[in-house]
C-alpha cells in the first residue's frame, strides 16, 4: 500500500509539473498561429491598397492626358487633387512627376494575448511620366514608411498655414505678418520650415507664396521634403477675419494649390 501511495504521489507530482508546460505550448502554437494568420491578412489588405493606388494613377494620367493647360502648375495641381499627396517632386528635363503619399489599411485581425489593432499603413510613390505622343502614363510602387513622413509633415504645416492666413487680421496680410504667424520662433530663412516668399494683395484677393519644408530619416540618410504652396483668400464683406480682430478660423476659406517655384 505504500509503495501505491509513493507512485501515485510521483504520477501526481509529474501531471501537476507537466500541465504548465502543456498550457503555455498549447497558448504559444495558438499565437504562432494567429500571427501567422495576421500577416496573411495584412499582406492581402496591403495588395488591396496597392490595387487601389494603380487605379487612383491611372485615372490621374488620364485626367493629365486631357489636360487642355499643360502648364507645370495646372499639372502639378491635377495630380494633387487625384492622389492628396502634398509634396510633388518635378523633374524638368524628363518632364516626370512622382507623388508620396501615404495610405491607411485595416483588417480584422486574429485575437491574440497582447491585441492588435488590425491598423496599417504603407507608403506609395506615383511616377507620372510623358510617353511618347500626347499621353502620361502613371506607375505606382511602395517605398520605405519614412519615405512619406517629410511629406505628411509638409501636409500638417499647409493645413497651419491656411487656418493662420485665414484668421490673419486686415492689417497683417503681409509678407512679415504671415511668416510671424507661422515661424513664432523668428527662425533664419534657410532654418524656418515655412518661409513666405511673397504676399500680394488685390482688391479683396489676398495670395501668398509660401515655402514648406521638412526634414525626415530614410534607413540611409537625412532627407528633406519641400514644396511650394500658393495660398489664396478672398475677404468677401461682413467677413469677421478682415477686420482687426485676429480671429481665429478653419483654413476652409482659403485654398492650397502646389506650384514649381516661389
Amino acid at each position: 500500500m505504500r509503495e501505491r501511495v509513493t507512485v501515485g504521489c510521483l504520477v501526481l507530482l509529474n501531471v501537476v509539473l507537466l500541465v504548465p508546460f502543456v498550457v503555455a505550448a498549447c497558448l504559444w502554437i495558438s499565437f504562432e498561429r494567429a500571427e501567422r494568420e495576421n500577416e496573411r491578412r495584412q499582406e492581402a489588405a496591403a495588395d488591396s491598397l496597392l490595387e487601389r493606388d494603380r487605379d487612383t494613377a491611372d485615372r490621374t494620367a488620364g485626367a493629365l492626358t486631357a489636360s487642355r493647360d499643360t502648364g507645370t502648375d495646372a499639372l502639378l495641381d491635377v495630380i494633387r487633387k487625384h492622389t492628396g499627396s502634398p509634396v510633388i517632386a518635378h523633374d524638368e528635363d524628363r518632364r516626370v512627376f512622382t507623388a508620396v503619399v501615404s495610405r491607411a489599411g485595416r483588417y480584422d485581425p486574429e485575437p491574440m494575448p497582447f491585441g492588435v489593432t488590425g491598423e496599417f499603413e504603407r507608403c506609395f510613390a506615383h511616377t507620372y511620366a510623358r510617353r511618347p505622343g500626347p499621353g502620361w502614363t502613371g506607375e505606382v510602387a511602395e517605398r520605405d514608411r519614412s519615405v512619406c513622413e517629410g511629406s505628411e509633415r509638409v501636409g500638417g504645416r499647409v493645413r497651419s498655414a491656411r487656418r493662420e492666413l485665414e484668421g490673419l487680421a486686415a492689417g497683417r496680410l503681409t509678407r512679415d505678418g504671415l511668416q510671424e504667424a507661422l515661424d513664432a520662433d523668428h527662425l533664419p530663412s534657410e532654418e524656418s520650415r515655412s518661409e513666405v516668399r511673397d504676399v500680394v494683395r488685390k482688391g479683396r484677393t489676398v495670395v501668398a507664396l509660401v515655402l514648406f519644408r521638412e526634414r525626415y530619416w530614410t534607413p540611409d540618410d537625412e532627407e528633406e521634403a519641400e514644396q511650394c504652396y500658393r495660398l489664396t483668400r478672398v475677404l468677401v464683406p461682413g467677413d469677421p477675419y478682415a477686420a482687426d480682430d485676429p480671429g481665429g478660423g478653419t483654413g476652409e476659406s482659403v485654398t492650397a494649390v502646389p506650384v514649381a517655384a516661389c
